[in-house]
């Protein structure tokens, strides 16, 4: 009787201990980018326009991703062109923003385009605590969108992104 209270006493504190393990290392609500590393909240707000007539375009979808990040956020324009997409980083690393047209016809096709946002171009609008740096935020990611010709079968040609360009 005794060795099986034993046994069942240390399979009861080694599941609180992992459990107590899990909890305190690991932040579940809102996880920090890596251990020991500045993230960062990143905002991209800018308006889509076509580069003829300089018109807003409705419904292109935006993708912001963190190069080095957990997160992701896509958003579509509305009427007039604006969107804002949020996403999580690491201090230091640029953040890749996205635009493609993907309605086919409905509003004319349009070839993708894409921009690398650095830390260097944002405003910090929030500041943070220990490991957590802020909110940086970039209120002119404006993309300008060239006309495009689908190839038949083959649609509109993919985005090409030159980390030269900003």
């Amino acid at each position: 009787m005794k060795k099986i209270a034993l046994t069942t006493y240390t399979k009861i504190i080694a599941w609180f201990l992992s459990i107590l393990g899990f909890t305190a290392g690991c932040d579940i609500i809102d996880p920090v980018v890596e251990y020991g590393v500045p993230s960062a909240d990143f905002k991209a707000k800018g308006t889509v326009t076509d580069a003829v007539n300089n018109k807003p375009i409705q419904n292109i979808r935006i993708i912001g991703k963190a190069v080095h990040g957990q997160d992701a956020d896509t958003a579509f324009t509305d009427a007039n062109g604006n969107y804002t997409v949020e996403m999580k980083g690491i201090i230091g690393f640029p953040v890749k923003i996205y635009a493609e047209d993907v309605d086919d016809a409905a509003n004319g096709y349009f070839r993708p385009d894409s921009m690398l946002v650095e830390q260097r171009d944002t405003k910090q609008v929030k500041k943070g605590s220990n490991w957590y740096s802020g909110v940086f935020e970039k209120n002119d990611a404006n993309f300008q969108l060239k006309h495009s010709t689908p190839i038949p079968m083959y649609g509109v040609p993919s985005a090409e992104f030159n980390e030269n360009e900003k």
